[in-house]
C-alpha cells in the first residue's frame, strides 16, 4: 500500500520523524521503504498573482505575466492556457532547481523571463502537466508554498500482511504506530447533520436477497448536490498516492476509504429504474458495462447489486457505468457494505478484476462501523460538495456478530517468548492497541476489537505482545545441552521404517507432484471408479496438465514407469509416500498414501534362474506389503477380494487390516498398460497410511531357536467358492503356539482334481521353544485340522 507520510501525520497532534515511522513500521512486521521524497524546493516556492497578461509579441503561444511575489512584480512568460487576471499561482525564482534543471532569467524572441510559473507535475504535487496549478484565491501573495502543504513529503510503500486487512487503510496503519510510540490518535468521525423535512423513505428503498453473500447493506440519501472539481486538499491526497480524482463526490469516497480502509459507492439516483436497490446473485448471462467502459458477462455466483431493471454494481469489485455520478448528478445514493470476502476473492479472479474496493473486501472490513463510516462520508459529501442529508438511513442486516473474546494465560506468554513481563506489563501493551481486558481472574479474558479480525486465539494476542513489547527486547537465549526435543511423531515414525523396508526389496523413491489433468485419471482407468473420481479442481491453474489435485498415487508412479520404459530402463521397482484428495458429500479430504508399482526382472540375468521367475509377480508384491506390516506392526495384513475396473479381474485384492480396509494391490489391467506402451506385467499396491497412524509400531525381540522343528505339507481340496484364508485361519487356530509359520506353495485345478474344488497346498513349519518335538505331537495337531477342516467341506487330497 502506498501511502503520504504527510497524510498519516495529520493523524497525530505531533510530529514523528519519517525515519522512525519506517523503523517502528519494520518492527511491527508492516515493511516499509520510502519510495521517493518529493517537496524538497517547496519553501522556497512563492505564492504570487497575476496582475496582467499581454500575448507575446512575436509569438502567438506565448503569454507575458507581470506576477506580484510580495517583494517586486516579476515578468515571467508561460504557453499556459489556463492562467487569469487575479490568479494564485506558484512561482519558481531564478536560481532554483526544478527537476533535475535550475530556473534563470531566459530570453524568448527578446523579452525577458525572470522565473517560472509551476505546474502541479513541476512541484511533485500529481501527475497534471496541462497548465499552470492555480492555487486557492484565499492563499496570501509571498507565502511559501510549504506553509500551505507542509514541508515537503515522503510516499512510503508498505507491504501489509493478507491477514491485515484493517492495515490498508491511513487509520489502520495510525493505530499501529500510535501503540507502538504510545502516542493518541487525533481522530473523530464526523457526526452527520441531517435535513428533517426531508426523509429517505420518500425517495430510495433496498432489499437483500442474499444475506450469506452480504451481512449488512447501508444506503444514505444526499439531495441537491453540486457536482464539481475537489478542492486542491482533497486532489492533493488521493492523487499522491496513486488515484486519479474525477469530481468532489467520487473523491471523497476514495478519500474515506483510503482513510477507514471500507470502500463505499455512490449513485446517480435519477438514474436508477424504481429507485430501488436489490442485492442479489447475477442471472447466468448477464450483462453490466462498467465504469472503466468494459464489458462483463456474469454468472450465478457473482454478487450484484441491481436496480428494478438491471445491474448496476458488482458488489464489491466495481459500479456500472449506467448510474455512475457524472456533472449533471444532483441527488446521490451512497453505499456501504459488508461483502463476503471469499466470494469477492473468487468473483474478482474469475472476472480479472482487482479493484481497490476488492481488495480491502478480500482481506475483510470492519462490519461493525459500516454505518460510522457511511454517516461520516455522507457528511464530507455534504461539507464539500453541498446538499442535504436525508433524514435516517438504510441499514439492512440480520444482526451483527458479537466481538470475538480469547482467554490468555500470562505464564503462558512468558513461556513462548522468554521473557519475564508482569501481569500488568502485559495489560498494558494490549490495552493501547485497542484491547480490551474483561477480567484477569485467573486468566485474561481479552475482547478483541471488531477491527482486528486476524486475531482468533490465544497464540495471536502473544504475538500482538511480542510485537509491541519489541522482538529486539526479547532476550536471546543460546541452546544448551540437554535439552528435550519433542519425539517424532507416530506417522514420521512409521514413514522412516517404510523408507528403511522398501530399498531392502530393490524399490528406490519417487517424488512426484500433487497436481495433474482430467486426462491422467481417465487413461490409467480410474476416473469412472469411486473414490477416485471425486476429484478437486484448480481455481485458474496454470496449465491444463494440472487442472486437477491426485485422488490415487497409481497415475503418478505409471507416469515414472512410462517415462522410464520409453528411455529402455525396463525394470521398475518404485514406491512414493505422498498426498491424495478427494471430496465427499461438500467436505474434503487429505490423506497421506503409500503407493509401491513394480515392473520387469527382479533378478539380473542370472544363468541358474529361469527367465519367468526372474519377473516381478503378484506374489512378489504380496510378500513386500506382509514384510512391512510384520516389520512395523508385528502382524500381517489379510487380502480380500475387489473388484477394481482398472485392475486385472483375478489378480487383485483389498488389503484388510484390524478388520478395516486400508488399501488395494494386485496387478494393473494389461488393457490399460498396453495403451501406455508398457508390455510387461505391471503390478501396484496402495495403502491409505493415515489409517494405520493410530497403530502404534510393534518392536519385537525373539531369540534364535535351540531346537529343531517340524515341517509337513498338507495338500487339501478346498470348495471353489470357499476362500483360502478361511481354512488358513481354521489351521492357526487349531495348531496354537507351536506353528511358527504357514504358507501356500501350490495351487491346482485340473483332471486330478474333482469339479467344484481347488486343491491348495500348505506348508506348515512346527517348533516348541522349549523342549525337541515329536512326531506324535505333531502328528495329534495334523489329525484335528484334518478332521475339523472335514465337517467345513475341506478334505485331503489323495491323489
Amino acid at each position: 500500500m502506498l501511502i503520504s507520510y504527510r497524510w498519516l501525520m495529520d493523524y497525530f497532534k505531533e510530529e514523528i520523524p519519517v525515519k522512525e515511522v519506517i523503523n517502528a513500521l519494520r518492527n511491527l512486521g508492516l515493511y516499509a521503504t520510502i519510495q521517493k521524497r518529493i517537496g524538497e524546493n517547496w519553501e522556497k516556492i512563492i505564492v504570487g498573482e497575476i496582475k496582467s497578461i499581454e500575448r507575446h509579441p512575436k509569438s502567438e503561444n506565448l503569454l507575458v505575466c507581470e506576477v506580484d511575489t510580495g517583494e517586486k512584480n516579476l515578468k515571467i512568460i508561460t504557453g499556459a492556457k489556463n492562467v487569469f487576471v487575479g490568479a494564485k499561482v506558484p512561482v519558481a525564482l531564478p536560481g532554483l532547481e526544478i527537476l533535475g534543471e535550475v530556473i534563470g532569467v531566459r530570453e524568448f524572441e527578446g523579452v525577458k523571463s525572470e522565473g517560472m510559473l509551476c505546474s502541479e507535475y513541476e512541484l511533485e504535487f500529481s501527475e497534471d502537466k496541462e497548465g499552470i496549478m492555480i492555487l486557492p484565491e484565499d492563499f496570501k501573495v509571498g507565502t511559501t508554498f510549504d506553509s500551505h502543504f507542509g514541508k515537503g513529503d515522503f510516499l512510503v510503500e508498505v507491504e501489509v500482511p493478507s491477514n491485515r486487512g484493517d492495515c490498508l487503510s491511513y487509520l489502520g496503519i495510525a493505530r499501529e504506530l500510535s501503540g507502538y510510540f504510545n502516542i493518541p490518535l487525533n481522530f473523530e468521525f464526523k457526526k452527520v447533520q441531517e435535513k428533517n423535512d426531508i426523509k429517505i423513505e420518500d425517495f430510495a428503498a433496498c432489499e437483500v436477497l442474499d444475506f450469506d453473500l452480504c451481512p449488512r447493506f447501508t444506503l444514505r440519501f444526499i439531495k441537491d448536490v453540486k457536482i464539481a472539481p475537489s478542492p486542491l486538499w482533497l486532489k492533493w491526497r488521493i492523487e499522491r498516492v496513486g488515484l486519479r480524482s474525477i469530481n468532489n463526490v467520487v473523491d471523497i469516497t476514495n478519500f474515506v476509504m483510503l482513510e477507514t480502509g471500507q470502500p463505499l459507492h455512490a449513485y446517480d439516483f435519477d438514474l436508477l429504474k424504481g429507485g430501488k436497490l436489490i442485492v442479489r446473485r447475477a442471472e447466468n448471462g448477464e450483462k453490466i458495462v462498467l465504469i472503466n467502459g468494459e464489458e462483463r458477462i456474469l454468472d450465478r455466483d457473482v454478487l450484484v447489486i441491481a436496480d428494478a431493471e438491471r445491474a448496476v454494481a458488482i458488489g464489491g469489485i466495481m459500479g456500472g457505468k449506467d448510474t455512475e455520478i457524472n456533472d449533471n448528478t444532483k441527488d446521490v445514493l451512497l453505499e456501504a457494505a459488508y461483502f463476503l470476502p471469499v466470494n469477492i476473492r473468487r468473483s474478482a479472479r474469475k472476472l480479472g478484476l482487482r479493484t481497490d474496493a476488492s481488495l480491502r473486501f478480500e482481506r475483510g472490513v470492519d462490519i461493525h462501523r459500516t454505518s460510522d463510516i457511511l454517516d461520516y462520508a455522507a457528511e464530507m459529501i455534504r461539507l464539500i460538495a453541498g446538499g442535504n442529508i436525508a433524514k435516517d438511513k438504510i441499514d439492512i442486516n440480520r444482526g451483527l456478530p458479537s466481538l470475538t473474546k480469547v482467554f490468555l494465560r500470562p505464564e503462558r506468554v512468558n513461556k513462548v517468548l522468554g521473557t519475564t513481563l508482569k501481569e500488568d506489563e502485559i495489560i498494558n501493551i494490549l490495552s493501547k492497541i485497542g484491547f480490551n481486558i474483561k477480567s484477569q481472574n485467573p486468566l485474561f479474558e481479552v475482547e478483541i476489537p471488531s477491527y482486528r479480525q486476524d486475531i482468533k486465539e490465544e497464540i495471536d494476542l502473544i504475538e500482538e505482545v511480542a510485537r509491541f513489547y519489541g522482538y529486539n527486547n526479547i532476550p536471546s537465549v543460546p541452546l544448551q545441552k540437554g535439552h528435550i526435543v519433542d519425539p517424532p511423531l507416530m506417522e514420521e515414525i512409521i514413514e522412516r521404517k517404510i523408507r528403511e523396508i522398501l530399498p531392502n526389496f530393490g524399490l528406490y523413491e519417487t517424488i512426484n507432484y500433487s497436481f495433474m489433468s482430467i486426462k491422467d485419471l481417465e487413461k490409467v482407468g480410474i476416473l469412472s471408479t469411486e473414490p477416485f473420481n471425486s476429484f478437486l479442481q484448480i481455481s485458474n491453474p496454470l496449465s491444463e496438465e494440472n487442472s486437477i489435485l491426485r485422488t490415487s498415487l497409481l497415475p503418478s508412479l505409471l507416469n515414472v514407469a512410462q517415462i522410464n520404459i520409453n528411455r529402455q530402463q525396463r525394470d521398475v521397482f518404485i514406491y512414493e509416500i505422498g498426498k491424495v484428495f478427494y471430496k465427499k458429500d461438500n467436505s474434503y479430504f487429505e490423506e497421506k498414501h503409500l503407493g509401491i508399482l513394480m515392473t520387469g526382472e527382479s533378478y539380473k540375468d542370472p544363468w541358474n534362474i529361469p527367465y519367468e521367475i526372474r519377473k516381478a509377480d503378484f506374489y512378489d508384491l504380496k510378500g513386500i506389503i506382509e514384510a512391512i506390516f510384520e516389520k512395523i506392526w508385528g502382524r500381517e495384513p489379510i487380502f480380500k477380494k475387489s473388484e477394481y475396473s482398472f485392475m486385472h479381474p483375478s489378480k487383485q485384492g483389498y488389503i484388510v487390516f484390524k478388520d478395516e480396509i486400508v488399501g488395494f494391490m494386485g496387478e494393473v489391467n494389461p488393457w490399460i498398460t498396453q495403451n501406455l506402451d508398457i508390455r510387461e506385467r505391471v503390478y501396484f499396491a496402495e495403502i491409505n497410511l493415515d489409517k494405520l497412524n493410530f497403530e502404534k509400531p510393534r518392536p519385537q525381540y525373539k531369540s534364535l531357536p535351540i531346537y529343531p522343528g517340524i515341517r509337513r505339507d498338507l495338500a487339501l481340496l478346498i470348495p471353489e467358492e470357499m476362500p483360502v484364508e478361511s481354512v488358513e485361519k481354521e489351521i492357526l487356530k487349531i495348531s496354537g503356539d507351536l506353528l511358527k509359520m504357514i504358507r501356500i506353495f501350490d495351487l491346482y485345478q485340473g483332471e486330478k482334481v474333482e469339479k467344484g474344488y481347488k486343491s491348495v497346498t500348505f506348508s506348515l513349519f512346527f517348533l516348541a521353544d522349549d523342549h525337541t518335538l515329536e512326531d506324535k505331537e505333531v502328528d495329534e495337531i495334523i489329525n484335528k485340522i484334518l478332521i475339523d477342516l472335514s465337517i467345513k467341506g475341506v478334505y485331503l487330497r489323495q491323489k
